[in-house]
């Protein structure tokens, strides 16, 4: 039993050591994220800024791979603000070096960033209300909308109109959008566009506006689009806007101001975007490099990574462990039934710490968090180093001749083994059976 004593006391270890560097896996693909302080992240952060978009992209793809969530995104911030800042014909704020610098200089930077996206609209786009809109171009404006169910077309005021229906009030605008770049680089076309305003800075009264049908806007030339109410900012509330409108300030002391936070536009020439929805610098070609390095992550080792201890916790290896614990504890109850010595604590101690391990492995192979509370972890380290002790107490040194004398006869030590096997076996077999039958009619039920 000398050789079952030392497995079973590396297996308790081994446990022990699990409970307190959880592998947090998902599947037998997933490839756990890299450590900040790996020797991978060490020599990434080290390294120089590349000189073209195209490193920049592979630095993306690698923080990415090693899943450094928060640093690929201060990377792609990063990349954003110079890219707007080179639009702006702006140098850098601060000369950087290294991938690491470029790192920290995205982190915190959403003011910056939400200025630097305001200028790059207000360089690119000039809006304002069309207030001569051709009788014609309204027709088609006007053929677009649903007019169905009594609603009509009224106007409010100069290049303002409502559908109203009831009290309810839809407001429309055509408004006119300029593209403000050069006209001198005949391929800065802007497509597509998707503009929100606000009337006089009022967020609660605000219009969007979309280029439709794959047009473009090209250089210097001024395009009327038909705008929209944003119905959830409190547009459609009885006659309040309207009243608004026709106040005493007059239409003309009214003016239109782009919300920089939800606008959006390309410039495919430049490979330029302002995104909406966040002002990280991605594009599509950039996310699938970035999603096939994620694929390639487990290629470096887990030295490189410095996951190893938490890869030494996965799903796989906990299965491992707990079928080699069962194997030896099975063998520490057939000696103690042989021997007639503690079988019911045996018995007891090994379906104590098998239990536990199989339910480990059940939360390690559904996201592994802390699995028990402390009083339940130490019961089962208990049980664990119990059994060990267990089972070096039924050993049979060579040197005792007393006891090798007092030991029965190899034939009835296999057939006491036999049935306690047998026994055992069928005991585990209707209670494994049982928990399949309950997980079974769980699943079923629900």
């Amino acid at each position: 039993m000398r050789i079952v004593t030392v497995l079973l006391l590396g297996l308790a270890l081994y446990f022990g050591a699990g409970l307190l560097w959880p592998a947090r896996y998902e599947g037998p693909r997933y490839v756990p994220p890299a450590a900040a302080d790996s020797p991978a992240m060490r020599a990434l952060r080290a390294r120089p800024l590349p000189g073209d978009d195209t490193g920049d992209a592979d630095v993306f793809a690698e923080l990415y791979a090693l899943q450094q969530m928060e640093d690929s995104a201060a990377y792609a911030r990063w990349m954003q603000a110079r890219a707007w800042r080179r639009f702006l014909g702006r140098d850098e704020p601060v000369a950087l070096a290294t991938v690491g610098e470029a790192i920290e200089a995205g982190r915190g930077n959403a003011a910056e960033l939400a200025a630097l996206r305001a200028d790059v609209l207000a360089k690119t786009v000039a809006v304002r209300i069309d207030t001569a809109l051709a009788p014609a171009m309204l027709e088609l404006f006007v053929a677009g909308e649903d007019m169905s169910r009594g609603r009509k077309l009224n106007a409010v005021a100069s290049g303002l109109w409502s559908i109203d229906i009831d009290r309810y009030h839809d407001l429309r605008a055509a408004v006119k959008v300029r593209n403000l770049t050069s006209a001198t680089i005949t391929s800065t076309a802007l497509a597509p566009v998707r503009l929100v305003m606000s009337w006089d800075g009022e967020r609660d009264k605000s219009l969007r506006c979309e280029s439709r049908g794959g047009s473009r806007f090209e250089p210097g030339i001024e395009v009327t689009l038909w705008c929209v109410s944003m119905a959830d900012l409190g547009w459609k509330t009885d006659a309040e806007p309207i009243d608004w409108i026709r106040s005493g300030r007059g239409n003309d002391d009214h003016r239109l101001e782009l919300v920089a936070a939800e606008s959006s536009l390309a410039i495919p020439a430049l490979d330029l975007a302002v995104r909406r929805g966040g002002n990280e610098y991605r594009t599509p070609e950039l996310d699938h490099g970035a999603e096939l390095a994620r694929h390639r992550a487990g290629e470096r080792s887990c030295f490189e990574r410095g996951t190893c201890t938490r890869e030494m916790f996965d799903r796989t290896g906990l299965w491992r462990a707990t079928f080699a614990w069962a194997l030896a504890a099975l063998g520490v109850c057939v000696t103690a039934g042989s021997l007639g010595r503690s079988f019911a604590i045996a018995v007891l101690l090994a379906l104590l710490s098998t239990l536990n391990a199989g339910a480990r492995v059940l939360v390690a192979a559904g996201g592994d968090v802390q699995p028990f509370p402390l009083w339940r972890s130490l019961l089962w380290l208990a049980a664990c180093f119990g059994l060990a002790a267990l089972a070096w107490s039924l050993r049979a040194p060579l040197s005792d001749w007393r006891a090798m004398r007092l030991r029965p006869r190899p034939d009835v030590i296999y057939e006491r083994w036999s049935v306690a096997a047998g026994t055992l076996g069928s005991i585990g077999a209707v209670v494994y059976g049982a928990f399949v039958l309950w997980a079974l009619w769980t699943l079923f039920a629900h």
